[in-house]
């Protein structure tokens, strides 16, 4: 009863036991296993591997993209199981060794070990050049450092005329609020106000944060796609906000984040249990508001239905005789090839080829 009347008034409020509470807190700060996978939802079926990192621990099991997860650790995952739950198997136990059940595109199922590293002392967890001209970035999390990371990489693709980025927090969450402040150094334009403000709930007691006086603002000017799901929380979610709202040029695509942007505590209730209440808001520059109520709404959404499609691409192209691909096509086929399982993905690409053949950002 309890419960359903703390629901009542703030009906996105998340109850966890002290097991889950403990686990929370360490994964907002610490590192975890990394399989180098990229999972995405897909409605009435189970998660598909949308990418694999090249190199990584599933990459050397021979895990493919298009494939579906079936098994964890030996045991199964339920069709429409959610993506928080599969990442966070994914990343728990002890031992680097982790038994996973895969299906093939051709139905076939089989088990695979994957050995995980653990994702050491960078947020970043991958950092890959496109074809056609596009930075990928994908961050498992916000953590001390990340925000020079994240500029580091921009700033070398800019200055080696890759015209756009892209960067992924699907997933990610952190806890790290100062490096919001910090990659925003780069991307902002001078003079601009307060990033965003942070109040409690009734207005009062509020701080606001903003650029560093006489700071080198606004070194980076390529268009930035952000990639966010349901699972995006924490110091991701609120970069991800403070992007929708202060940055020119940043589009967020993806599903609606989870509603908790660091503004959430937890508060231990008489039944033993505590509840993640929304005891803070942040307000943006733009004036969005975050109290709980809702997350960073995506500036092009992803469907339930778009995440199960997929690009039919063949091997071999069917050419004309005597006519071969030209360097421009053989590039245009190797973005598909690496965007065909991942519908976030291909919307950003899509997104950016459209503005560069526009002409933005040419004087």
């Amino acid at each position: 009863l309890l419960e359903a009347m703390i629901r009542a008034s703030d009906p996105s409020v998340v109850f966890l036991d002290d097991t889950e509470l403990a686990a929370r807190d360490q994964q907002l700060a610490a590192r975890e296993w990394n399989t180098g996978l990229t999972l995405v939802a897909v409605p009435d079926n189970l998660p598909k591997v949308a990418a694999v990192q090249a190199g990584s621990p599933a990459a050397t099991a021979g895990i493919l993209p298009g494939e579906l997860l079936e098994k964890v650790g030996g045991r199964d995952v339920l069709t429409g199981a959610a993506l928080k739950f599969v990442r966070s198997q994914l990343a728990e136990g002890a031992a680097a060794a982790l038994e996973l059940g895969v299906r093939a595109v051709d139905g076939k199922s089989r088990t695979v070990t994957v050995e995980r590293v653990h994702r050491g002392d960078v947020s970043l967890t991958d950092v890959e050049e496109l074809p056609a001209g596009m930075g990928y970035l994908r961050a498992a999390g916000i953590f001390p450092g990340a925000g020079a990371e994240i500029a580091a990489a921009l700033e070398k693709w800019q200055a080696a005329g890759l015209f756009g980025a892209i960067l992924d927090l699907r997933g990610a969450d952190g806890a790290a609020e100062t490096e919001i402040a910090a990659l925003a150094e780069a991307l902002v334009t001078t003079g601009h106000g307060a990033l965003y403000t942070v109040s409690s709930r009734d207005g009062s007691d509020t701080r606001a944060v903003g650029l560093a006086a006489g700071g080198d603002h606004h070194k980076i000017r390529m268009p930035l796609m952000v990639l966010v799901d349901e699972e995006t929380s924490g110091a991701a979610e609120l970069l991800a906000a403070v992007l929708a709202g202060s940055v020119q040029g940043a589009m967020i695509i993806g599903r609606e984040t989870a509603g908790d942007p660091l503004i959430r505590e937890p508060i231990r209730l008489s039944t033993g249990r505590h509840a993640l209440l929304a005891k803070r808001q942040i307000a943006v520059a733009d004036g969005t508001v975050y109290d709980g109520s809702g997350g960073v709404v995506p500036d092009v959404a992803i469907t339930a239905a778009a995440l199960d499609e997929t690009v039919y691409e063949p091997d071999a192209p069917v050419l004309r005789k005597g006519k071969t691909l030209s360097d421009e096509e053989k590039e245009d086929k190797a973005l598909r090839d690496r965007t065909r399982n991942d519908t976030y993905l291909r919307r950003a690409t899509d997104v950016l080829l459209g503005l560069k053949a526009l002409g933005y950002g040419k004087s």
